[in-house]
């Protein structure tokens, strides 16, 4: 059996965040240190370090120029440790980024596709991870295909289903549209973490999501499809999510909490599809 493969970004942009970060913090500080010292050399004041006879004082420099390198490294430590990281085995693929974690067993995946976003694609095409693709692409490829993974698609087959989300969309049932919501404001504040888990919940009852930029917002927009027939509930009564073995409509081993297990089996859709375990917690690392 092969080791397991860790794919990271490419080589240049990890060496470029590597290199441009520290060097863009030696420059801040050092431009905040002669500012620091001309406005001391303005007034009385003998200067910030040494005696301030003139602006640029040697020392004043050195200290700023080992400062901003300083925190130049701990900045693209920071980036580089958040940056998405996939381990690609025989039996598994996990996928690592910022606070989030996602675990899909290989006898699950059915599909990969490799366009904008990494999906991996199980039965009925329902979603089992989903997550920008910013991998070093050739690496990627090599490692499926050494582990024996579908080759990927480099379209999404079923992107043309999506359709954006509103919040006043009546073609939802309540709690997806509240689950889309929270998914929302969480990616927002910066919680992946809680965002991954969001989508298990949407993926369980059904409903696959992604995120888009649109022109002419800072922010992505989510976009969401049904592998599922959906019924809107009235005013007052329980959502469901078409017909299955479980309550209200849903699968029987669906997870509604963001707060539940994260390592509980979801089922994403009606069908006897095998438990995918997606994991989300904070502070995950590679």
């Amino acid at each position: 059996m092969l080791p397991s493969t860790t794919v990271r970004p490419p080589r240049g942009v990890r060496l470029a965040l590597r290199a441009g970060y520290p060097f863009a913090g030696v420059l801040l500080v050092l431009g905040l240190t002669l500012l620091l010292e001309w406005a001391a050399q303005a007034t009385t004041f003998d200067g910030i370090l040494g005696r301030g006879g003139y602006v640029g004082e040697p020392v004043a420099l050195v200290v700023g120029a080992v400062l901003g390198l300083v925190l130049g490294l701990v900045w693209a430590g920071s980036v580089l440790g958040e940056a998405l990281r996939a381990h690609v085995t025989s039996r598994s693929i996990t996928l690592v980024w910022d606070d989030a974690r996602v675990s899909v067993p290989r006898s699950l995946v059915a599909a990969v596709v490799l366009d904008a976003d990494l999906v991996l694609v199980g039965a009925g095409t329902v979603e089992l991870a989903r997550v920008r693709c910013d991998l070093d692409r050739g690496d990627l490829l090599a490692a499926l295909a050494a582990h024996g993974y579908p080759e990927p698609l480099p379209e999404d087959p079923n992107g043309a289903r999506f359709a954006p989300w509103r919040r006043t969309d009546a073609t939802l049932p309540r709690q997806e549209r509240r689950l889309l919501a929270a998914r929302g404001a969480a990616l927002a504040e910066g919680g992946h973490g809680d965002a991954e888990l969001l989508r298990r919940q949407l993926a369980a009852r059904g409903v696959m999501v992604r995120d888009v930029h649109r022109p002419g917002r800072r922010s992505r927009v989510q976009e969401w499809r049904a592998v599922v027939p959906l019924t809107a509930a009235p005013a007052g009564a329980p959502a469901t999510t078409g017909p299955g073995p479980g309550r209200a409509g849903r699968p029987a081993a669906a997870t509604d909490s963001p707060d539940s297990d994260p390592h509980a089996a979801v089922m994403p859709t009606a069908r006897a599809v095998p438990a995918v375990r997606s994991v989300a917690t904070a502070g995950a690392a590679a």
